[in-house]
């Protein structure tokens, strides 16, 4: 992958590090975002009275029906000294994930697959293809982030066994998860406004905020979505186009012609 991924990028029509960027998820505060701690309490929050079954009776977090999504983005990716866009197609299931890239010229250069076990990349414009585990695609491409599902953190599936604590400000509820991560909503709207979810590496994305929320068939979803990495200098602005929920027969077909080899690393 050391020698192969640079050229994948570049094709694209982007600088190989910015589109690392832009495959981190995939969706503008600044850099001086308000953050939330990882402690055992969330700072500016107390431990709250109400139990993690009634709130969620009051938070849109049943999105059992939802199987899939598929939609389009516009993506803004800024870092230091470099600023890149790019327009993003996805699908989305619970299990697998299909990302088709275009540059700022309208040429999709490249798509990304992934499911649980790996994550397969093409470059449609030098017809070469790779494929590696997902434990490797998670140490080498910025935490496992080089192909985002969408719906894993837009539309989780979620049960009050999943609640390891309810936290509360004036303004936010705060449900922390066994897992460590930390889902924020609106006390006047309940809309979902920011996903935290821990990082290992200053590099790594690891808060999501939501705003300009609408209806999208019968849900309450975001149409601005930001990723901002854990040291704060990074920073993806996502601009949901078109999203349709349980889209008929999504399509995770790749598009690799059967005489592109697929290469391992």
């Amino acid at each position: 992958m050391k020698n192969s991924a640079p050229d994948f990028f570049r094709v694209m029509g982007f600088r190989p590090y910015a589109l690392l960027f832009c495959f981190g998820l995939l969706l503008g505060l600044a850099a001086c975002s308000p953050r939330l701690m990882i402690p055992d309490t969330p700072a500016d929050f107390s431990p709250s009275t109400v139990p993690a079954d009634s709130l969620m009776e009051l938070l849109q977090t049943d999105f059992a029906g939802i199987d899939a999504l598929s939609g389009r983005a516009s993506a803004r990716i800024s870092q230091p000294g470099q600023q890149e866009q790019a327009t993003v197609h996805f699908t989305s299931s619970r299990s697998e994930s299909l990302l088709g890239l275009r540059n700022n010229l309208g040429i999709e250069g490249g798509r990304i697959y992934a499911d649980p076990d790996s994550v397969t990349m093409y470059d449609r414009i030098e017809r070469r293809a790779w494929r590696m585990s997902a434990e490797r695609a998670q140490s080498e491409l910025l935490q496992g982030f080089a192909a985002f599902n969408l719906l894993e953190f837009l539309l989780p599936e979620l049960c009050p066994g999943d609640v390891r604590g309810v936290y509360e400000s004036g303004t936010e509820w705060v449900l922390r998860l066994h897992d460590e991560r930390y889902l924020l909503f609106s006390k006047d709207s309940l809309h979902l406004t920011r996903l935290i979810k821990p990082a290992d590496s200053p590099l790594a994305y690891s808060q999501f905020i939501f705003t300009n929320h609408a209806l999208i068939q019968g849900y309450i979803l975001p149409r601005r979505i930001q990723i901002l990495s854990e040291d704060g200098r990074a920073s993806i602005f996502l601009l949901i186009q078109a999203l349709e929920l349980n889209p008929a027969s999504p399509s995770f077909d790749i598009g690799i012609p059967p005489d592109i080899p697929l290469q391992r690393r």
